[in-house]
């Protein structure tokens, strides 16, 4: 069984045998690049990170890092990091458009909250999965 996170690319076989992935739509990975699992968690523990508040996006980050590598493996296959790397800098962007700061860097919430929406309708159309076998 493959990851729950991992993105099919199109096939360019038109044969393809029934029950085989035919491809994520824009949507599908719209869906499994946003990574709403770790912006929860984030939320959840924003208001009781008191000291650690600086450190708790980073904590966040390494969650993510770990739960998409996972959500992205296929069977005999490696997870899918470009996903994972894309998911981490949505995480980011999040962090920062929710007023928040990463690493000491602080954004204007506007900025960010328009750099979310660019990024976020741009990835998935651009990250199509790996290259279909």
């Amino acid at each position: 069984m493959s990851g729950p996170l991992r993105i099919f690319p199109a096939s360019k076989d038109r044969s393809v045998a029934e029950g085989a992935p035919a491809g994520d739509p824009w949507v599908a990975r719209l869906v499994k690049l946003v990574p709403s699992e770790i912006v929860a968690v984030y939320l959840a523990g924003r208001g009781h990170a008191g000291s650690m508040a600086s450190l708790w996006p980073i904590v966040c980050l390494a969650l993510l890092v770990i739960v998409r590598a996972w959500g992205t493996r296929g069977p005999r296959r490696k997870p899918q990091w470009p996903a994972v790397a894309i998911s981490g800098a949505s995480f980011v962007l999040w962090v920062l458009a929710m007023d928040g700061q990463f690493l000491g860097v602080k954004l204007a919430a506007d900025v960010a909250s328009l750099a979310v929406l660019v990024w976020t309708t741009l990835v998935p159309a651009l990250y199509r999965g790996d290259p279909a076998a």
